[in-house]
């Protein structure tokens, strides 16, 4: 056993030089609060061998930053009104070569009733998501219905409004899934999946078409906000943190991440590998690893349910796989123990040995390759097609759709019964106006 992990020591340090490594920088704890926490925090990152991290700043429906309008959504509590923990993160990673992703709960947006009226519970309540019983609280708390168009338009009002004002290297999704299987009965979401498969009453929470829409309300969305981000920074890496389980993403969360690596809707999947048996991690590493795609796989350790040794054979296991990165939740519980100075240390002796370098993504700098972005208006979630490519895709509630990574030319979108040809250029997002379908 011995040998074999030394054996796989030597094997790592072989790749190390270009290796994405990241923290998980939680709201809940320390480390965000206040200009002193946040350079601990990224002293300790740099001192251990931390390219990246990525900082909680939007936990439950609420800001770690300033929101600007039209984001509404409220500020955290016992946050000084004049500091802005995100722009004080990025000033001072980015001094220090540290890369700062903007790490975001999408759906989940309440663990209880939240004391400010300004928060989408108060404001919008039609907007959450319902057991078939008509509850709302749901496993971790209350969740933005991803078959509601207003739940969607609220969310990407926040996502747009972080990305184009911080500098952020990253929009990193987290909660981007239903709750359970038994989820998504929205009497607006239930009415257009009624609507547009012609049915009436509620489908059972295992129905595999209503389990297919509930997928496609959460896929054409993301995949829809990737062509939005790029097209005003087109660099921003588009991440999302997932089950790793994923059978139990696909079939109870109706997260397909699989879908997302292989279409590139993501540029890096973040799974919460959290295990604390070798054998299921190993095995969820390796079926992650075999569906990435050509997109990076950063394996989510999670270091506060194990032993550092524990998260350090985790990691060597994930980089053996050749995972282009790590990311260890969290930065206050680093051990089983809570944050463990020794543990940042062994971690960099024993699974890191150097500093690393934040690995290319090939893709994103293409200039022989486009996205179309474009909206439909129709009373139904509606088809698009690419005949020429064999392509099909499906407007989100609000009648977007989007399609990536196209080889640059022209061609022929099919939207139903009509038709439009577009031209695709490299390294371009092209937008297609409007098409009105009866």
């Amino acid at each position: 056993m011995k040998r074999l992990f030394l054996v796989m020591i030597f094997i790592i340090s072989t790749f190390a030089q270009e290796q994405w490594r990241g923290i998980w920088v939680d709201a809940w704890n320390e480390g965000l609060y206040n200009k002193q926490q946040i350079q601990e925090m990224l002293n300790i990152a740099k001192d251990y061998g931390y390219n990246s991290v990525a900082v909680q700043i939007r936990c439950r429906g609420d800001a770690l930053y300033h929101p600007k309008y039209p984001n509404t959504e409220p500020r955290r509590k016992n946050l000084d009104p004049n500091f802005d923990p995100l722009q004080t993160t990025i000033d001072l990673a980015h001094a220090m070569n540290i890369e700062v992703h903007a790490w975001a709960t999408t759906f989940l947006v309440a663990s209880r009733t939240p004391s400010s009226p300004e928060h989408v519970y108060h404001k919008h309540n039609e907007y959450l998501t319902q057991d078939n019983s008509g509850n709302q609280k749901i496993s971790e708390g209350y969740y933005l219905d991803p078959g509601h168009p207003g739940a969607l338009e609220w969310n990407r009002k926040v996502v747009l409004d972080i990305v184009e004002n911080y500098d952020i290297d990253g929009y990193h999704f987290d909660y981007i899934r239903y709750p359970q299987q038994n989820a998504g009965y929205n009497p607006v979401a239930i009415e257009r999946f009624n609507k547009q498969y012609n049915k009436s009453g509620q489908p059972a929470a295992n129905d595999p078409l209503f389990s297919q829409w509930r997928r496609q309300q959460i896929t054409s969305w993301l995949r829809s906000m990737y062509a939005e981000i790029v097209s005003r920074k087109p660099s921003m890496k588009i991440t999302a943190a997932t089950f790793a389980s994923r059978s139990d993403a696909f079939n109870n969360r109706f997260q397909d991440w699989a879908t997302w690596m292989k279409e590139g809707i993501i540029d890096a999947n973040f799974p919460m590998n959290y295990a604390r048996t070798h054998d299921i991690f190993e095995s969820r590493t390796d079926d992650i690893v075999a569906h990435s795609y050509n997109r990076h796989v950063y394996m989510g350790i999670g270091s506060y349910l194990i032993s550092v040794d524990y998260s350090i054979h985790q990691l060597l296991y994930a980089q053996q796989k050749k995972s282009q990165g790590v990311i260890l939740f969290s930065y206050a519980n680093n051990a089983k123990s809570g944050k463990s100075t020794a543990g940042y240390k062994a971690i960099f002796d024993k699974a890191f040995k150097s500093k690393a370098s934040v690995p290319d993504m090939p893709w994103k700098s293409q200039k022989d390759v486009g996205h179309i972005l474009g909206s439909v208006i129709s009373e139904k979630q509606v088809e698009i097609s690419i005949p020429s490519l064999s392509l099909k895709t499906t407007t989100d509630a609000n009648g977007r759709f989007s399609f990536l990574y196209l080889p640059q030319g022209t061609y022929k979108i099919n939207f139903g019964t009509q038709e439009e040809r577009i031209d695709v250029r490299g390294g371009q997002v092209v937008t297609c106006n409007k098409v009105v379908l009866d």
